[in-house]
C-alpha cells in the first residue's frame, strides 16, 4: 500500500518522465528480457499509457496556461497540417499507415496540452528529476549491461539490444532511442545537481552521468551526442561566471587525493593506449565516419552527388537523406523555372516527399506558408528556452528549457517533423515556459 500511495501521490512525475526517458527502458524489457512484445502499440502504451491512467485524478474546475505565444503558434501549425492532410495531398499512392500515425501524433499532442494543463509548474520539482534520472538510469543500465554480456558485441561496434538481425536497423534497433533516453537523463541529473545540497545524492547522480555519457558516446548517434556535449556547454556557461570558476579550479586543484588521480589516470590511458591502438584507430576512424556523413546531410559537394564515382563507405540513411535533399533542391528549381508558383507558396501537398531533415520537409509540403508558421514558432520556443536558461523561473521550466536543444539539433539533421516524442515535447516548451502563468476557470480568467 505504501508503494501504491507512493506511485499516486507522484503520478504525473512519473508520467511525464516516462514520455521522455523510457525508450531504452522500453527496449530492454521488450528486446532485452523478452518479456513483452515487439510492437509499436505496446512502445506507446509503454511511453504514454501514464498520462493518460493519471487523467482521472485531475481537477477540471482549474486549467492552467502561459501567457505566451507558443501554444497558440502551436495550435496554428497543427491546423495546418489538419487542413493539408485533409484536402492538399499529393496525387500518389500514400499508405494509410502513415496517416494513422500522423492523426494518433497530433490526437496525443492535443491530449497532452489539455493533460499538462491540469498541471501546476511548481508540483513538479525534485520529484520530477529524480523519476526521470532513475527512469533514463534503469534503461542505460541495462543496455550496458546486456551489451557487455554479449559475446557479439565488439567494441566499437554501436551499443545495442540485439545483434541478430538480418538488416543493421534490425540488429540495433534505433540508436536514436538509446541517444535520447541518455540525453534526457544527463539534462535531469544537471538540474538536479544544481539544487540537492545532499552529499550523498549528489555523488549517486554524479556516478549516473558518467553512465548517461557512456551511452551517449557508445550508442554512436552523432546528432544526440551533439546535443549532449551542446546542453553541457550550454549549463555550464550559464550556471558559471569566470571568477567563480576560477575559485573552483584553484579549490579542485588544492586536493592532494586530485593529483593523486589525474596522475594514476594519466598511468592508465598511457598503458590502455599503448595496448589497444588498433581498436582506439577503428574507433576514430568511425567517429570521423559518423562526423561527415553528418555535415553531408546539409553540405553536399558536386562529388558526392556523381553517383558514378566510387562507394567508398556505406551509410545508407545519410546517403538516402543526401540525395532527398537534392531532389528538393532540384524540384525548387524546376518550380521557379516552370513558374509553378502555387507550389513554391502551398507547397507540393501532406507528406508530399519523406526528405528526413525536418525543417525541409516542411517547406517542400507545405511551402513558404507551412514553413513561416513553423519557423515562427521554432524561434520562438528557442528565444523563450534561451531566456529560460540565462534566468530560470521553475524547475520545470529549466528542465525543458535545456531539453529543446536535443529536438533543436534533430530539427535540423534527421527525424518525421510530426513525430510523437518532437512534439510532446514541443507541448512542454509550450506549456512550461515563462512568464505569468494562470489558470482558467469555468467562466472567468484570474491569476494562480
Amino acid at each position: 500500500m505504501f508503494l501504491i500511495d507512493k506511485i499516486l501521490k507522484h503520478r504525473d512525475a512519473i508520467a511525464i518522465s516516462m514520455v521522455f526517458c523510457s525508450g531504452p527502458l522500453n527496449y530492454g524489457i521488450r528486446d532485452g528480457l523478452g518479456v513483452a512484445p515487439n510492437s509499436a502499440i505496446f512502445t506507446m502504451i509503454f511511453m504514454f499509457g501514464g498520462i493518460f491512467l493519471a487523467l482521472p485524478y485531475r481537477n477540471f474546475n482549474k486549467l492552467y496556461r502561459n501567457d505566451t505565444p507558443l501554444t497558440f503558434l502551436a495550435i496554428v501549425y497543427i491546423l495546418m497540417t489538419l487542413a493539408f492532410m485533409l484536402v492538399y495531398v499529393e496525387a500518389y499512392y500514400l499508405p494509410i499507415t502513415i496517416k494513422i500515425y500522423d492523426y494518433i501524433v497530433i490526437g496525443i499532442t492535443v491530449y497532452f496540452l489539455y493533460y499538462l494543463s491540469t498541471i501546476k509548474a511548481d508540483s513538479l520539482r525534485f520529484n520530477y528529476l529524480r523519476f526521470s534520472i532513475f527512469i533514463s538510469f534503469l534503461g542505460c543500465l541495462g543496455l550496458l549491461a546486456y551489451a557487455l554480456l554479449n559475446p557479439d558485441y565488439v567494441l566499437g561496434q554501436r551499443l545495442a539490444i540485439s545483434f541478430q538481425g538480418e538488416s543493421e536497423m534490425d540488429s540495433m534497433g534505433n540508436p536514436h532511442i538509446f541517444g535520447r533516453g541518455a540525453f534526457f537523463g544527463l539534462i535531469s541529473a544537471y538540474v538536479y545537481l544544481k539544487y540537492e545540497t545532499k552529499r550523498l545524492y549528489r555523488l549517486i547522480t554524479f556516478g549516473t552521468i558518467a553512465v548517461f555519457f557512456a551511452v551517449l558516446v557508445l550508442s554512436q548517434a552523432m546528432s544526440s551526442i551533439i546535443a549532449g556535449f551542446g546542453v553541457s556547454a550550454l549549463f555550464f556557461w550559464h550556471n558559471n561566471t569566470f571568477v567563480g570558476l576560477l575559485g573552483k579550479t584553484k579549490r579542485l586543484f588544492t586536493k592532494w587525493y586530485v593529483w593523486v588521480i589525474i596522475i594514476a589516470a594519466a598511468a592508465k590511458g598511457v598503458q590502455f593506449f599503448n595496448s589497444n591502438q588498433a581498436i582506439i584507430e577503428v574507433g576514430y576512424n568511425v567517429i570521423e565516419r559518423r562526423v561527415e556523413k553528418l555535415f553531408n546531410t546539409i553540405f553536399s559537394s558536386e562529388d558526392e552527388d556523381d553517383l558514378t564515382g566510387e562507394v567508398i563507405v556505406t551509410d545508407e540513411s545519410a546517403e538516402g537523406r543526401v540525395a532527398m535533399l537534392k531532389l528538393v533542391r532540384e524540384t525548387l528549381e524546376e518550380d521557379f523555372e516552370e513558374g509553378r508558383w502555387h507550389k513554391i507558396i502551398f507547397g507540393h501537398g501532406y507528406f508530399a516527399l519523406y526528405v528526413d531533415v525536418p525543417i525541409i520537409e516542411v517547406y517542400h509540403s507545405y511551402g513558404l506558408v507551412g514553413f513561416s508558421i513553423f519557423l515562427v514558432l521554432f524561434i520562438s520556443m528557442l528565444v523563450y528556452c534561451w531566456r529560460e536558461m540565462k534566468n530560470p523561473q521553475t524547475i520545470i521550466s529549466e528542465w525543458t528549457a535545456y531539453g529543446f536543444i536535443y529536438f533543436f539539433v534533430f530539427t535540423f539533421t534527421n527525424g518525421l517533423i510530426m513525430d510523437l516524442n518532437r512534439w510532446t515535447y514541443f507541448i512542454m516548451v509550450c506549456r512550461f515556459m515563462p512568464p505569468a502563468i494562470k489558470y482558467v476557470s469555468k467562466f472567468k480568467l484570474s491569476a494562480s
